[in-house]
């Protein structure tokens, strides 16, 4: 197989394996950018910005949520109340 060939296999799997992110996993900027999104989503900003979200960046993203940074972290829960 000729070498031009095996990089345009080699470009059509990166572009398969590659999420929205077009980040790879799990880089500092992969999980921002699924904060991002996960935090467009839980807040009615953007009901389609977690479509076809890979499990990988929900997992890290509820990890990364701890992390002062964390965009996801920062929604106040609703099942804690102020009321005593």
């Amino acid at each position: 197989m000729s070498r031009s060939r095996i990089e345009k296999r080699l470009q059509k799997l990166e572009a398969v394996l590659t999420d929205a992110s077009r980040a790879a996993p799990p880089s500092q900027k992969w999980i921002e950018y699924w904060d991002r999104q996960f935090y467009l989503y839980m807040t009615g900003q953007d009901p389609e910005a977690i479509r076809h979200s890979p499990i990988d960046a929900f997992r890290a993203v509820m990890i990364y949520a701890d992390n002062p940074a964390s965009l996801v972290g920062s929604i106040p829960d609703p099942d804690q109340s102020n009321e005593p």
